[in-house]
C-alpha cells in the first residue's frame, strides 16, 4: 500500500527548515504542486496550528499537518518530508523530524493515507524513516517491509 501512496514527487528527505512553520510549508506546498490543494490550504494548516496548538503531532517524532477540506483541498494527496534537524512546535517539547501532510475532500477519502501513517507508527518505523538519506532507501525499505 505505501508504495502506491508515496513516490518521487511527494517525498523529500533530510530537508532543512528553520522552524515548524517552514517545515509545514515545505510539506504542504508539495500538495499544491501535486494539484491536491490550493495555496489557501497551506495557509489554513498554519493558521489552525497557531490557533489550536500542535494538534498535528500524532506520535513521537511525527507530525501530520492537515486542515479542513473547505480550506482549499482539491483532491486526495500526501507528502512526506524528513528534517535534517528536528523542529519544535509551540506548546510541545518533543522534537519532530517526520511530517506527513495530507489533503482530502471529505471525511473518508484519505483513509488509505491514515492507514499508512498508523502502520508506520505501530511498526516503530518513524525513527528509521527520519534517518534515511535518500528516496530509494525509503522506497526499498517500504517495499521490503510492506507485508511485515
Amino acid at each position: 500500500m505505501e508504495k502506491l501512496i508515496l513516490n518521487e514527487n511527494n517525498v523529500q528527505l533530510q530537508t532543512e527548515a528553520k522552524d515548524w512553520e517552514e517545515a509545514v510549508r515545505i510539506g504542504a506546498e508539495m500538495l499544491v504542486s501535486q494539484g491536491c490543494a490550493e495555496q489557501s490550504y497551506v495557509e489554513g494548516i498554519i493558521s489552525a496550528i497557531k490557533e489550536l496548538g500542535p494538534y498535528i503531532i500524532v506520535a513521537d517524532g511525527l507530525a501530520m499537518p492537515h486542515t479542513r477540506p473547505e480550506c482549499g483541498a482539491t483532491g486526495i494527496g500526501c507528502s512526506l518530508i524528513t528534517l535534517k534537524e528536528p523542529v519544535y512546535f509551540d506548546g510541545d517539547k518533543e522534537p519532530v523530524r517526520v511530517l506527513i501532510c495530507f489533503s482530502a475532500v471529505d471525511s473518508e477519502s484519505h483513509l488509505d493515507i491514515l492507514k499508512m501513517i498508523v502502520g508506520f507508527v505501530e511498526k516503530g518505523w518513524i525513527p528509521e524513516i527520519a534517518a534515511m538519506k535518500d528516496q530509494q532507501e525509503l522506497f526499498d525499505f517500504l517495499n521490503k517491509n510492506s507485508n511485515a
